[in-house]
């Protein structure tokens, strides 16, 4: 199946200047618009809480983010999500409805409270919802649950049977705290003495006792002040998920480390298959697909995410296979054509290979153009328009990127030589 009725010969070497300076400033605006205005990063990178809601009753975004800032959120976003107009995500900056403020006077309000107990321990877990406390002397479930709530905090549910004895999980896991590595060191002893009353578990721990409070979390807190208003009876959480500040650091970093490996292994790849002059070009057009696709994220405003950078990545494997065939021919036709200027051998390549490569990104085009205007509203939405854009793009790099580098760098070397 070919494209064109018969081989193309545009001239595609004559006109590499052209496409390469136009390149250039394409990517140099998107670097600029990188730096600069920085991209909008999700919550996997920046942290944050992300809540799915779907409501009974009609209900704007406006009234939704209206009610999130008098809960203490301003700074929220709610878009629409899916097919469905009642149904909205909620993203948050914040992961905990505790505060430091909060954490600091509850503590000391906690601690007035039993005055004579000495309280080693009153730390909170990164989302907030749980509370784990060792003090000296036993107290009752009862008056513990108590003072929390006078020192302002808001107890959550249990969520084992009362008095059901069952190991507990390193509380060093979810406090990320100094706590962890003597709580969770329990013994059968211990385990067996546990106690679950209302939403606080107990047990012996050597000379002291812990207690681990189950607290509303953010997305309980949230949901509770939606359901108080006149149009959020009933609604539903669809999901909930939120990433620490730290983790999404760290996850900003891999995935930095991802792109770098990738564009170094294919240097690598395309050197030993192909000629030490083929693998730049091949790694420039890639540097040069991932700028100008990032640089159009920064300037529309979509959310660079974990998601965004699987589609990066697959931006890379596509652009390299369309630039690889390119290269394969050209290698092909360096032993069949006997021509002293490698400029035209790439040329005569590439119009060969045309019609594949424009059949083939059609294609692609096709299906991906789908996936985004039929998941325009969900979290497919970001993944596939990175893919869109990195296919033209990567499409156009592979003619007239990758093989005028390797002219460029066939051209130096060869003056060098003489």
């Amino acid at each position: 199946m070919q494209f064109f009725k018969q081989t193309t010969t545009f001239d595609f070497m004559g006109r590499r200047r052209k496409f390469i300076y136009m390149s250039i400033v394409l990517v140099f605006m998107s670097a600029l618009a990188t730096i600069f205005y920085g991209p909008k990063f999700g919550i996997d990178f920046m942290g944050g809480t992300e809540i799915q809601v779907a409501f009974k009753n009609p209900v704007s975004s406006g009234q939704v983010r209206s009610s999130l800032k008098s809960l203490g959120y301003p700074d929220s976003e709610v878009v629409t999500y899916g097919a469905r107009t009642d149904e909205y995500l909620i993203r948050l900056r914040s992961i905990s409805p505790i505060d430091e403020a909060l954490a600091t006077s509850s503590r000391a309000a906690f601690e007035k409270s039993f005055s004579e107990n000495k309280v080693s321990v009153f730390e909170f877990s990164p989302g907030g919802d749980k509370l784990t406390i060792r003090m000296a002397n036993l107290v009752s479930i009862a008056q513990l649950e108590s003072a929390l709530v006078s020192a302002g905090l808001q107890l959550g549910t249990g969520t084992e049977p009362i008095g059901k004895a069952a190991p507990e999980a390193s509380a060093g896991e979810e406090n990320d705290g100094a706590a962890g590595d003597e709580e969770g060191v329990e013994d059968e002893e211990a385990v067996e003495s546990k106690h679950c009353e209302s939403a606080t578990c107990t047990w012996p721990f050597r000379d002291q006792h812990v207690y681990k409070v189950n607290l509303k979390g953010l997305t309980d807190s949230i949901m509770a002040g939606l359901r108080a208003e006149p149009y959020g009876a009933g609604a539903e959480k669809m999901r909930s998920e939120w990433v620490g500040p730290k983790v999404g650091e760290q996850l900003q970093i891999d995935g930095t480390l991802a792109l770098v490996y990738a564009l170094l292994f294919i240097m690598l790849y395309i050197a030993v298959r192909f000629d030490l002059r083929f693998a730049p070009g091949a790694v420039v057009a890639l540097i040069h697909d991932i700028t100008i696709t990032l640089g159009i994220f920064t300037l529309v405003r979509f959310e660079v995410t974990l998601a965004t950078i699987a589609a990066l990545l697959t931006i890379v494997g596509y652009s390299l296979n369309d630039t690889i065939v390119v290269f394969d021919r050209i290698r092909e036709n360096l032993t069949k054509i006997k021509e002293s200027k490698l400029s035209k051998v790439v040329n005569i390549s590439i119009n060969q290979t045309l019609s594949r490569t424009i059949l083939t990104s059609l294609t692609t085009l096709i299906v991906i153009l789908s996936i985004l205007i039929l998941g325009w509203k969900t979290s497919l939405r970001d993944f596939a328009f990175a893919l869109f854009i990195g296919v033209l793009v990567g499409t156009y790099s592979s003619i007239f990127i990758a093989s005028p580098v390797v002219v460029w760098l066939d051209t130096r070397l060869g003056k060098k030589r003489a």
